[in-house]
């Protein structure tokens, strides 16, 4: 059998951007597949564009939509259901048809938007199953990563997965990246530290703050999605409350630890620039 191709999910982020310019370099581009699922539309125009500069001049980037199928592993149960199977699944659309928004918990967001499109796109391009897979997992992300490996076997796409950066820091990937003079997401520019979702279900305190201030529509959006379902979008979060809405949330980004007074400086107008990564030189 010749030498497989090697296919990585791009979200837009570093870790992802990383990981594909290292196999870019040990592969070469013939050989490399990336892939983007849109994340039922939670993904910054910014992140979108950024993807799109990317595929234009770097590598190109695959597209895959989440549709209502990709909710179930068998591809009949839509239908069975009376669902229509190939309706989009966007991020609200899921949350409505499982009846709560995802959390740290239950991530079942990464499974219905990203794994199983991206599933069904693999097997429809390269039937013969002659790939390997890679990503940008870093073992210093959480705990549940901490034992990650260079190599090892992916049960959901049953095939070999690579994870270049698995070792790397997170500003070992921005180094790198720019090293290649590559574009980076802007939104790290901005200080935001999650990039793939606008805004992240397990997004911390100073993103939450930030996309109130610099990107309100995006805490609009959630508003909105909040009463469509009748759930909160963020888990439980805000000291002394059982269940805080998104504007409960925001409230409390504003304070200093411990959630109980505003704080002057995480309320001023953000700087152009505030990156933690040494991008604003």
């Amino acid at each position: 059998m010749s030498e497989p191709i090697y296919i990585g999910g791009f979200s837009g982020g570093i870790d992802s951007q990383a990981a594909a310019r290292f196999m870019l370099n040990r592969c070469g581009a013939a050989r490399v597949v990336l892939v983007n699922s849109d994340a039922g539309g939670n993904k910054h125009p910014l992140t979108i564009e950024h993807i799109g500069w990317y595929s234009a001049h770097v590598h190109p980037v695959a597209r895959v939509q989440a549709i209502v199928r990709d909710m179930w592993v068998n591809p009949d149960t839509a239908a069975e259901r009376g669902f229509d199977p190939n309706e989009p699944l966007t991020f609200v659309r899921m949350a409505e048809m499982r009846r709560i928004f995802p959390s740290r918990k239950r991530q079942f967001c990464t499974d219905k938007l990203k794994l199983q499109p991206i599933r069904r796109w693999i097997l429809a391009n390269y039937p013969d199953g002659n790939y390997a897979r890679f990503s940008g997992v870093r073992r210093d992300e959480s705990l549940a990563r901490a034992d990650r490996q260079w190599l090892e076997w992916d049960d959901f796409y049953d095939c070999e997965l690579y994870n270049p950066v698995y070792d790397w820091s997170k500003q070992m990937c921005f180094d790198y990246v720019k090293q290649h003079k590559e574009q980076i997401n802007p939104l790290y520019s901005l200080g935001f530290t999650r990039v793939g979702c606008a805004p992240c279900v397990n997004s911390n305190k100073d993103d939450i703050l930030n996309w109130a201030t610099r990107f309100p529509e995006m805490i609009d959006k959630v508003r909105v999605w909040e009463r469509h379902v009748g759930r909160t979008f963020f888990a439980p979060c805000v000291p002394g409350m059982a269940i805080n809405w998104v504007d409960d949330v925001v409230a409390w980004a504003k304070t200093d630890r411990g959630g109980r007074q505003n704080n002057l400086f995480r309320i001023l107008p953000p700087p152009v620039c505030e990156s933690r990564y040494g991008l604003c030189e």
